[in-house]
């Protein structure tokens, strides 16, 4: 049996409690005893579009790298289920990162299909194009910092251990609301054919 979802509408799928909830407040434990970092402005990350802050699960730490193997392993009946629905393997990921939104941070409006200005500069410098966005959500101890696909007219109301999947193309422009109270935690992680 695979993973169980809701089929939210024009490829937007939510999947409930694919992460547990120990292992969410695990997660945020450990991201806490790093040093979550704003994008510098003019990265790709930012610009005005970003005001929360990032912690890549990179491989620059042991404890980082073995939490990010992890989440990874939860992602395979993420991998399933697309296999499933779309008959095509997305067999390879970009690492995770923790997203941390305080009261007033959001994530304006963007699409995370490309992460420089244009696909051909990022050929020139060897970037697969992210296929496969998917949003976990690490807590739901606050207020506001739901997922909006205004296009689809789409609100997802952030529930711990529950992630969203979606393409990551210029038709899935999303923001995060500001929070309003309290802090969010996410992970994030694209997938690749």
């Amino acid at each position: 049996m695979g993973v169980p979802f809701k089929d939210l509408g024009a490829d937007i799928l939510f999947v409930e409690q694919l992460l547990e909830p120990s292992l969410c407040a695990h997660v945020v434990q450990i991201a806490e005893c790093y040093q979550f970092k704003s994008p510098p402005p003019g990265s790709s990350l930012t610009g005005e579009r970003r005001s929360g802050e990032v912690l890549p699960l990179d491989n620059r730490d042991p404890l980082l790298e073995s939490t990010n193997q992890l989440l990874l392993s939860k992602l395979q009946g993420v991998r399933d289920l697309l296999v499933q629905r779309y008959e095509v393997p997305f067999s390879h990921a970009e690492l995770y990162s923790i997203d941390r939104y305080r009261p007033g941070q959001s994530y304006k409006r963007h699409s995370d299909g490309l992460l420089l200005s244009n696909r051909y500069e990022e050929l020139a410098k060897g970037l697969p194009a992210r296929d496969v966005s998917i949003v976990g959500f690490l807590n739901d101890t606050f207020e506001g910092g739901e997922l909006l696909f205004d296009r689809q007219s789409i609100k997802v109301k952030p529930t711990v251990g529950s992630v969203v999947v979606f393409p990551a193309c210029y038709t899935h422009p999303y923001q995060t609301l500001p929070v309003l109270r309290g802090c969010k935690y996410t992970v994030t992680c694209w997938l690749f054919h």
